[in-house]
């Protein structure tokens, strides 16, 4: 099978591109626990967070967040706080991702926390519908067989430097439906050892449209294989509901 057999097969399997085209933002809640998190963040704990991420661009909002009344904005390499009189009251530029690794502190500030956050969410949301766009380099990789016996396809993907996400380079697994199973990366952002495999599950079919709602992260090892006796993060996507530029056909 060629890459964009697959990609085609994989986009279907979660809806199709058609139908992806229609939408203009998803709203979702998210509950976040992750030992991990106490490394840059002061709680291992992110619960009830809502937010709307948009599928044009890079594009998310996080509402009643950072604190209650405001507003986290993650645009691109630009984030925003608002505040409860919709001003903006602290902003910050992304485009130097080596700055922000080299940070000098032992935990993140509330800007950085939602770039994080905004653009891990915008990913997982936007894929693998994204892998179509320009500046996207895809290629299959070997099959996967996992101790069930099961196969995984593989997908290598390149990101463009236009698009901030955990590393350019990853691996996307997907079973034979076609449904996204498991994302391999680095999050740059924490430490160029913070490698990890990204196990996704309990997909849920919105409007038409699937998604994992299930994501938790084990570190990786020098062999490629998950350590799952070690949960870093551990991600539950609840309340989704798709906006639509116009309706959507059942």
């Amino acid at each position: 099978m060629i890459t964009n057999d697959l990609i085609n097969r994989i986009c279907n399997a979660h809806g199709g591109i058609e139908r992806w085209q229609m939408v203009e933002s998803i709203q979702m809640q998210l509950d976040i626990f992750g030992p991990i998190l106490l490394t840059r963040f002061k709680s291992p704990w992110l619960a009830n967070i809502t937010a709307n991420i948009f599928t044009d661009k890079p594009y998310v909002s996080l509402h009643n967040f950072p604190e209650e009344g405001q507003t986290g904005i993650f645009d691109g390499f630009n984030v925003y706080i608002y505040n409860a009189q919709d001003k903006i009251y602290c902003e910050r530029n992304y485009s130097n991702n080596d700055e922000l690794k080299n940070k000098a502190r032992l935990h993140w500030d509330h800007l950085d926390l939602i770039y994080f956050l905004g653009y891990a969410l915008w990913n997982y949301s936007c894929s693998p519908f994204i892998f179509q766009d320009k500046g996207f380099e895809c290629h299959q990789g070997d099959d996967f067989l996992q101790a069930d016996g099961s196969v995984l396809s593989t997908l290598n993907v390149r990101y463009p430097r236009h698009i901030p996400t955990h590393c350019k380079q990853q691996i996307f697994y997907f079973d034979q439906k076609g449904l996204l199973k498991r994302q391999d990366y680095t999050a740059d952002i924490i430490s160029p050892l913070a490698n990890g495999s990204h196990i996704c599950d309990d997909h849920k079919t919105v409007g038409g449209l699937v998604f994992p709602t299930h994501r938790s992260v084990f570190p990786r090892l020098w062999n490629g294989k998950p350590l799952t006796a070690i949960k870093v993060m551990d991600g539950r996507f609840k309340n989704i509901l798709i906006n639509w530029r116009q309706p959507a056909s059942a």
